[in-house]
């Protein structure tokens, strides 16, 4: 063969194989460049509002300062109310508004004066005086007699049937219970006697006493410091049963008082805005408006203290949300895209690790509701890193990015190390769970390594400083050297009380300032050679290494651990707690296996959502839902303020037409059960939910881990 033509054909090959790895080569790099473009337009994303500037640019910028503006104006307002600075004894709205269309109810004046304030609780009867002076002396009498006996002489002075007292100072409360009196109609006085010229506590007074202090003022002309109040009560047994068969009787107490409420001052409704505020935080709107119409609070003030909290949350936090879960259409990561991000991330955490990664090996699955990896690779004689602390700095990596790009789906990998730490030179001594064998002798450890014992002697004393700095226990800790690295690795563990709590420093910082801190001690040791360190805290999990902001277990069944990335501020802390975590995920799942529907009824049924009092229903879990399944900003707002205002006016105004109803149908027993039931299916239906989607997580990346491992 001739000679000469040997470098030509070796040309040829060098060519072939070029153009045979180009297009692959071209790909990823324009791969790259898109990546890049998305990450320079995430990270920078120009005149961001309260990123770089104060003006809002966007329609959820403006939201967001309507929601601030209004949020300090109703807040402001409650508070200013409740205070009683402004005009707190002024009842100029309650008076103006009653009797008209927002509220049919009239109401009289009764500031200035001594009334009695009646109501129906827990079917006994509540009474209470308002409006005797705080210094004064006061007591309440409740007289009753039945009603039948009372008709009959009511020309006349009848013996009462049941007698009440209580003596004090000031305003007092009283409770005539349903437990004093047998079934039947009732007519029932009360008198409120004071008088202003005394400061007497009559609380010890004896009944005889204070039964004599109220006739003699009874006697006098005008009876002075006297207030009398009159009603009915009417107290029966009835059987409450259930679609089980089981029956019970329940006693059941009905006021009726037609005496006209007292209007509200403007100090009374702010005291009430937070007491609605506090009930419909605790048990939700219904609960709310159950509480104010059982204590006749205006319709119109119920709807628009519930209809503020709804604006101030939703134009505050759904920005935030949408801020933080949203992408645009042109962020989002295509399957190569999601590909060459994990590969070249594992590539860049490779060269830190000490790792060989099999690039040809990796294997990525992206689905709709998580990101799988499987990644093999080889060890050098450099790496002093367990396989554990190797998979939770990759899953660290790859979830920073994750938070760079916005990617909110839970991320599982599987990492497999394909040697022994096999080959030339030193190793540590580490078992496979990354614990460092320990022993008092460390003589047959640093053996190897006697030229390096001023070395040892050396990293033990600056390590005692290092522990006693940082208020931490040594858990093991072993220095290595060859003529090329110094290796260092270092378990530790806070010796605080409750340092799960309060010790902040995190592996990563800790790692930092332990190579700072030996390269400082060991500079004139150390030489040419590279100072490899690793710690980690005995105490740290998997995602604690790998810095997650939200960690889901498999189960016994469907094995596994997924990870979604950390989002800082009040966002990330609102949705990546355990319990908004949980139902976000159950949401975004049947937003994922609805999304033709949602697509389709979206807007009407986010309306339907929010205004009908299904469990967990409410604004905020509307906009998520809206959000999940990717419905314009505009129409989740739009859909939300719908039905959240349709809510509150129809619950404002139905509420106590519902509690009279209940009254009248003797239904307040089985309320409850259905309330129980309704529960009940909602926890199976949340809990069926949820392992469906833990199944669907979990399973199918057991498989797939399975397929690629083969």
């Amino acid at each position: 063969m001739d000679k000469g033509v040997l470098p030509s054909e070796s040309l040829e090959d060098e060519e072939k194989q070029s153009t045979e790895t180009n297009p692959n080569s071209e790909a990823e790099d324009r791969i790259d460049v898109e990546l890049d473009r998305i990450r320079d337009r995430r990270e920078n994303p120009g005149q961001s509002f309260l990123y770089n500037t104060v003006v809002p640019q966007t329609f959820d910028d403006f939201t967001l300062v309507f929601g601030l503006m209004a949020g300090l104006i109703f807040f402001g307002s409650i508070s200013l109310a409740s205070s009683g600075l402004i005009m707190g004894d002024s009842i100029v709205i309650d008076d103006s508004l009653s009797g008209t269309l927002l509220d049919p109810n009239d109401c009289v004046d009764k500031r200035g004066e001594i009334w009695i304030d009646t109501w129906v609780e827990n079917d006994d009867l509540r009474i209470e005086s308002h409006n005797v002076a705080s210094l004064s002396s006061s007591a309440i009498f409740v007289y009753v007699w039945n009603a039948s006996e009372f008709a009959l002489e009511e020309g006349h002075q009848t013996d009462y049937e049941f007698d009440l007292l209580e003596g004090g100072i000031g305003d007092l409360e009283i409770e005539l219970s349903k437990e004093d009196l047998v079934d039947g109609d009732y007519f029932v006085r009360i008198i409120v006697l004071n008088q202003k010229n005394t400061s007497d506590d009559w609380s010890d007074v004896p009944t005889e006493d204070l039964s004599d202090k109220l006739n003699a003022s009874l006697l006098q002309d005008g009876r002075p410091g006297i207030t009398i109040k009159d009603l009915e009560i009417e107290l029966h047994t009835s059987d409450s049963s259930s679609f089980f068969g089981s029956d019970e009787n329940h006693r059941k107490m009905e006021e009726f008082d037609d005496e006209k409420r007292a209007c509200f001052t403007i100090q009374r409704m702010g005291v009430w805005g937070w007491g609605l505020m506090g009930a419909e935080w605790v048990g939700g709107r219904e609960t709310a408006m159950l509480t104010g119409g059982n204590a006749e609070v205006p319709p119109w003030y119920m709807a628009i203290v519930s209809l503020g909290m709804s604006i101030f949350f939703l134009c505050v936090q759904y920005p935030l949300m949408h801020r933080l879960y949203h992408r645009e259409t042109d962020d989002l990561l295509s399957s190569d895209q999601m590909e060459r991000l994990i590969s070249r991330t594992i590539e860049n955490a490779s060269k830190r690790l000490q790792i060989k990664p099999d690039m040809n090996s990796i294997r990525v699955q992206d689905r709709a509701i998580s990101v799988d990896v499987f990644l093999q690779y080889d060890t050098t004689r450099k790496t002093i890193m367990s396989p554990i602390e190797v998979k939770g700095t990759i899953i660290k990596d790859i979830l920073n990015e994750f938070r760079i790009f916005g990617e909110m789906r839970p991320l599982q990998i599987k990492t497999v190390c394909s040697d022994s730490n096999e080959g030339e030179g030193e190793t540590l001594d580490f078992d496979i769970s990354g614990e460092v064998s320990l022993s008092d002798d460390y003589s047959v450890f640093f053996s190897s390594i006697g030229q390096f014992g001023k070395l040892e002697e050396s990293f033990r004393d600056s390590m005692s400083s290092w522990f006693r700095k940082h208020d931490v226990a040594d858990y093991g800790s072993a220095i290595m050297a060859d003529e090329d690295a110094v290796f260092v690795r270092v378990i530790y563990r806070p010796v605080m009380k409750f340092a799960y709590f309060l010790f902040k420093p995190t592996y990563e910082h800790l790692q930092g300032d332990l190579r700072n801190h030996l390269g400082s001690d060991l500079e004139h040791l150390l030489g040419d050679r590279e100072l490899v360190v690793s710690a980690r805290n005995e105490k740290s999990t998997l995602g604690d290494r790998a810095v997650a902001g939200r960690v889901e277990q498999g189960s016994e069944e469907h094995t596994g651990e997924a990870m979604v990335a950390k989002r800082d501020g009040i966002p990330g802390a609102l949705l990546q707690n355990p319990f908004m975590g949980d139902i976000l995920s159950s949401v975004e799942y049947v937003a994922h296996k609805n999304r033709k529907r949602i697509d389709k009824y979206g807007f009407w049924g986010l309306i339907v959502f929010v205004w009908i009092p299904f469990m967990a229903s409410g604004v905020l879990v509307g906009a998520m839902l809206g959000l999940v399944a990717r419905m314009r900003f505009q129409r989740v707002l739009a859909a939300c303020f719908i039905g959240g205002t349709a809510a509150s006016i129809t619950w404002a105004y139905t509420a106590r037409g519902i509690i009279e109803v209940m009254e009248r149908y003797h239904a307040e027993a089985f309320v409850p059960f259905i309330i129980l039931l309704a529960i009940g299916f909602t926890w199976l239906k949340i809990r069926d939910n949820k392992r469906h989607r833990r199944e669907e997580l979990f399973k199918e990346s057991m498989s797939f881990f399975a397929g690629a491992s083969d």
